[in-house]
Parts: C-alpha cells; sequence; structure tokens
C-alpha cells in the first residue's frame, strides 16, 4: 500500500466534529504528510486554496462540511486551477454528497488509504459542473436546487446547536423533513418560466423509454421542488438526480411534480433511492403528474418574485429585478473540475484502458 502523501497539501477544517480531526491526524501519522494545514476559519481556509492554486502541488485532499467543499471548488474554478489539479474530498460533514457520488469509502482509514492508491496512479477524473449567474454574481456547484428543498434547508438551518451552528447529522435533516411537510403548504406559490435550451425531454420507465429534442423549450413549472445536477447525490445517500453522468456534458434537470403531502410520505424510499420510475409508474396509472426529467446544456430560470434556492446545500437568494422578473442563467461547464477519485469509481469510466487495441478486421 503507497503510504507517500508528499505530493497533497491536505487541509483540514474542523469546524464542527475536532474528536474526528484528532482521529485523522492520529492516522495520519503512518503516512509521509509533509503537507498539512489546520485551518482556524473560512477566511484562513480559502486564503489556503488560493496558496495551493498558486503552488506546485499537484493534489488537494480536503477534510470539511459540504460547505467546505463548496468553498474549495469555487476557488478553484476563480482561480483556473479547478481543472489544472486535483482535489479529494474526505468525509468530514455531516451530508457528504460529493464524497456519496465519487463513492468514497465511509471508514477514515479507508479514505486515506484509497486516496493514497489514487495518488499513486493518477487516478482522476475531469468532471461537468455547474454555473450559476444571479444577478452580476456567478458561482460554481453540481447540484441546484428550487422549491420544497430549499424550505427544508431553511427550517434544518433554524435548528442550532450549542455553538450557534445549524444541527449537524441525518436526524435533523429528517425531522426537518418531516416539519416541513407537514407544517407547511406544498406549493408556496411560486411559478416560474424555464427556457431550456439543447437538450431533449428523457423518460426512462419500467416497461417503456421515450425520448423528445429540442433545440430551445419554453416551459412554465409550478413543481413544489426542481432540482438541477451533475452529480446524483444530494447527501446522506439521498439519489436525487439518479441518471446524472458526471462527465458527459449535460445538465439533469428534475420537476418532482408531487400533487399532495401523501404522494411524498407514500414515496419517501423510492425518491431516496432514486427510483423515479417506480414512483412515475404510480402517478401514470392515476394520470398524475409524474417526475419529469430533461437533458440541456443550459437554461433560464424566471419567476415575478424574489427566487430562494440552493447549490450544493449552500441556501441563496435571486433578488436582482430587472423589468420586473427576477432571473437565474444556469450552464453546464464540461470537463472543468479534476475530481482525484476513489479506484473503484474511476475504473468504471475506464473500463478497456488495459485492452489493447488493434487494427479493425477487414470487410471481404
Amino acid at each position: 500500500m503507497n503510504r507517500d502523501l508528499s505530493s497533497c497539501l491536505i487541509v483540514i477544517n474542523p469546524s464542527r466534529f475536532p474528536y474526528q480531526v484528532r482521529r485523522l491526524k492520529r492516522y495520519l501519522r503512518s503516512f509521509t504528510v509533509p503537507n498539512l494545514i489546520e485551518t482556524s476559519s473560512r477566511d484562513h481556509f480559502l486564503e489556503t486554496v488560493r496558496g495551493f492554486a498558486r503552488g506546485n502541488l499537484p493534489h488537494l485532499l480536503v477534510w470539511g462540511g459540504d460547505g467546505t467543499a463548496h468553498d474549495a471548488v469555487n476557488e478553484l474554478i476563480r482561480t483556473d486551477s479547478g481543472k489544472n489539479k486535483s482535489t479529494g474530498f474526505l468525509r468530514g460533514g455531516s451530508g457528504n454528497g460529493i464524497q456519496d457520488s465519487y463513492e468514497v469509502p465511509f471508514l477514515l482509514s479507508r479514505q486515506i488509504e484509497t486516496y493514497a492508491e489514487s495518488v499513486l496512479r493518477g487516478y482522476t477524473i475531469d468532471v461537468d459542473m455547474i454555473r450559476v449567474t444571479d444577478g452580476e454574481k456567478r458561482e460554481y456547484g453540481q447540484l441546484v436546487g428550487l422549491g420544497w428543498d430549499v424550505r427544508l434547508l431553511k427550517r434544518r438551518e433554524s435548528r442550532k446547536a450549542g455553538n450557534g451552528a445549524a444541527k449537524p447529522g441525518l436526524l435533523n435533516y429528517l425531522l426537518s423533513g418531516a416539519l416541513t411537510v407537514l407544517g407547511e403548504p406544498l406549493f408556496d406559490g411560486s411559478s416560474y418560466i424555464l427556457g431550456l435550451e439543447e437538450g431533449k425531454y428523457v423518460l426512462r420507465g419500467t416497461r417503456i423509454n421515450a425520448e423528445f429534442p429540442f433545440t430551445y423549450f419554453p416551459l412554465e413549472s409550478k413543481a413544489p421542488m426542481i432540482e438541477i445536477g451533475t452529480r446524483p447525490y444530494y447527501g446522506l445517500l439521498f439519489k436525487i438526480c439518479p441518471d446524472v453522468v458526471c462527465n458527459d456534458g449535460l445538465l439533469n434537470l428534475y420537476l418532482f411534480n408531487f400533487q399532495t403531502r401523501a404522494d411524498i410520505f407514500r414515496d419517501a424510499v423510492s425518491l431516496w433511492y432514486g427510483r423515479h420510475h417506480r414512483i412515475n409508474k404510480r402517478f401514470a396509472k392515476k394520470e398524475k403528474p409524474i417526475i419529469q426529467r430533461f437533458e440541456i446544456r443550459g437554461m433560464t430560470i424566471e419567476s415575478d418574485r424574489p427566487i430562494p434556492y440552493h447549490i450544493d446545500g449552500e441556501l441563496r437568494i435571486c433578488s436582482t429585478c430587472r423589468d420586473g422578473r427576477y432571473g437565474l442563467r444556469i450552464d453546464v461547464l464540461p470537463g472543468s473540475f479534476s475530481f482525484l477519485v476513489p479506484g473503484v469509481f474511476y475504473r468504471k469510466f475506464h473500463p478497456f484502458q488495459n485492452i489493447p487495441f488493434t487494427d479493425p478486421p477487414r470487410i471481404f
């Protein structure tokens, strides 16, 4: 097993789980780790990432939560280092959506060993990112959501721990979800005009598949939840965008057209595991709107009111009004970020790497 991590900068953001940081540092003693920084604040973390971008080390390993990962991705893209250097993320938060999406192991020891192998063998993949333009501001991530999940995140953030931060963990997320469904109307009155560009409507069913290609498709939606992704997992193994391929140059847009609270509770397990075809089969039989999916290159979202949204679980609101409308611009940036990934993930995207290629046979 490779124990040389000298080509990596390991950055620790110990905001919530100091006992895990102690375990991590204790385990790293058996590796060659000359470049390790434990940051003291968000500003310190951002400056550390910028220093890495300016330096000569090729790999960055980050320990922290989803917010830490989001900050690292944005700093690296803004310094034009997202693709030139590779980044891996250890499981340091309560959500770990990036780690779920790229099959990072759960045990801390296995995470370090896995990334050490990836460094040795060069297991990197250039993946697609999402660019969100909100008024004059640009931000980057792999999941963007509107509607019900934004209200859930707001409720989760309002439940504070002793240190004033939002309570971490699965229990708080599930409790916040239940309280949101039970305590708030499913529809908040929002209506969106979606301008979908260069793509197709895609249905993957239990018995049939269907596609409808288009160059531009305007669509009004009152779906209680909308999600756009270039990675499958939201966090906590919630497979919200199950059909995503991380490097196909496409956005996957999902319109979750649930009509009642009962539908959400009845289909909660299927929704969590990304079994949309099962949900759609039942909805179609009852002549209810189904979960709609689109594969697109870009899109606009317009509304007559400010647009609350999240990007990688970080809450935002579009409050810039132009000509009486509020709007977001969302684009895919193909292959714009290099992830250091586990071998089990890398090999799925390189199935023929060790197979010698020869000239094609002659056809008589």
